[in-house]
């Protein structure tokens, strides 16, 4: 067996030279700063101590490169945007993710930013930015690792290989990534890569399925193994990329909170969301006397968020409900009463991340239109109709998370001085109206692209009237359970 692994070894290993650079061999460029470097420096210190002990990057120092900057040094800036610049470091380094860094100081405080730049020189993998009111080295490095562990979930391979012959093959992962002896994983081949069509960031790939294989040897740094099953009549090429199945991934045990590359898998355009509705509503009149009916309420609400950046997103909410009011207070002549309520919600809006941290607190403000439908059978003698209530939406919502699987968020939103109409004229113009929703719950991670969601909300929409004096308000109360689901 011994002697087979050394001949399968020196059979494979001129194969090497030939692979593309892996996006888990990443080079850490000069940090640059506004300062003369009396930021960088530190900050620099900060994040390759933290790339040396990771265990998703084989860190490339950059003492080897120095000698290749040396001319640049009058203009370094310019030079490490140049795409051949960086190119050359690639190649000279063997790197296939370049993690470039700046840290300027401002009026109060440091902005911060980020590229992983690919080893062409012009793919952009990841880019974030963010504005610290501190200049603690501690927490820029701090921002830049949540970043890079950010990155790291963006990987969409575990190894690839480095080494063909015939149905075996040399992956570049090995014990530190916690592969053994007998771990099932799938082969996949790249075809095309997906660009954000805002921000040209490479965001996904189309890939097709080979072959899964079984691993039979295991070393430090690199793993063999063999093929059990084809998907078509294609084979093994340099560059195939191997994920362990997620069967495997339980036997994965020196990990990092944040470093499962599957479990918070960053969206790449947004997300869709289905829930379900219980709750409570009631229809109040108030004038001489108070008349009121309500009930259970059931319903469906569908929600659409597209992100333009990872800051400014917009979304497209509606839902429906419907259910039997009864008589709660007052004298009626009918005692019952149908009722349908919609929702339709258009927004768009700014998400702030106080760390820098997708996956960290965030707070969204956002400006769109709200209206909301409340469908009664007309009963002018009791004063029921459907009625309106539509403007200019204007809210905000925060959410924390709660270790690595869960999530809590609360939201407030209201409708600014709306307009009320009714179906059929039985309370005239009104006086003043308004409409306010709060709700809070939280999430589940149930997957890279999967929460689920549970939530309470309460809706209050409410208009008053001059001649007579009176009042009408809508209230409903509900607890929303469903999923999302990232794209």
């Amino acid at each position: 067996m011994k002697i087979r692994i050394v001949l399968l070894l020196i059979l494979l290993v001129p194969s090497l030279t030939f692979a593309s650079p892996s996006m888990r061999r990443c080079l850490l460029l000069p940090i640059q700063d506004n300062i003369g470097g009396a930021l960088s420096f530190k900050v620099f210190e900060e994040v390759e101590n933290y790339l040396k002990n990771s265990d998703w990057c084989y860190y490339r120092s950059n003492s080897s490169i120095m000698d290749l900057l040396g001319n640049y040094n009058r203009n370094l800036q310019s030079h490490l945007a140049n795409k051949s610049v960086l190119r050359l470091l690639a190649e000279k380094t063997k790197s296939g993710s370049l993690i470039k860094i700046e840290a300027n100081n401002i009026v109060k405080g440091v902005e911060v930013k980020i590229k992983v730049i690919g080893h062409n020189g012009e793919d952009i993998y990841f880019k974030e930015e963010t504005k610290l009111d501190t200049e603690d080295v501690v927490v820029i490095g701090q921002t830049i690792k949540n970043w890079l562990d950010v990155y790291e979930k963006t990987i969409p391979y575990d190894g690839r290989i480095i080494g063909v012959l015939g149905d075996q093959f040399t992956v570049d992962m090995g014990r530190g990534y916690g592969i053994v002896n007998g771990s099932q994983v799938s082969i996949t081949r790249p075809r095309l890569k997906k660009r954000h069509p805002l921000l040209k960031e490479v965001v996904d790939w189309e890939t097709l399925k080979i072959a899964d294989a079984k691993v039979f040897h295991v070393t430090k740094k690199q793993s063999q193994g063999m093929v059990s099953e084809y998907e078509s009549n294609k084979r093994l090429h340099l560059d195939d990329w191997v994920n362990l199945k997620e069967s495997e991934k339980n036997k994965v045990i020196s990990k990092t909170p944040f470093s499962d590359v599957k479990e918070f898998e960053f969206g790449k355009l947004g997300h869709l969301g289905v829930f379900f509705n219980i709750g409570t509503g009631s229809a109040t009149i108030t004038d001489t006397d108070t008349k009121k009916i309500g009930g259970l309420l059931l319903g469906v609400d569908l929600l659409a968020e597209l992100w333009a950046t990872r800051n400014y997103w917009g979304s497209l909410e509606i839902g429906r409900k419907v259910g039997t009011y009864k008589k709660k207070e007052g004298t009626l002549t009918a005692n019952s009463n149908s009722v349908g309520t919609s929702r339709l919600e258009v927004k768009g809006g700014y998400r702030y991340l106080p760390l820098g941290f997708f996956y960290g607190p965030q707070v969204d403000g956002y400006l769109g239109y709200a209206k909301y439908d409340y469908e009664l059978d007309t009963k002018t003698a009791d004063g029921w109709t459907e009625v309106e209530f539509k403007g200019i939406l204007m809210g905000v919502k925060g959410s924390i998370p709660l270790e690595k699987l869960y999530r809590v968020f609360a939201e407030l939103s209201f409708i600014f001085n709306p307009e009320f109409d009714e179906e059929s004229a039985i309370f005239g113009e009104e006086d003043g109206a308004s409409n306010f929703g709060l709700e809070f719950g939280g999430q589940y991670n149930y997957s890279p692209s999967m929460t689920i969601d549970v939530s309470y909300n309460i809706t209050t929409s409410k208009a008053k009237f001059v001649n007579p004096t009176r009042s009408l308000k809508h209230k409903e109360s509900n607890l929303k359970v469903g999923s999302t689901f990232t794209f």
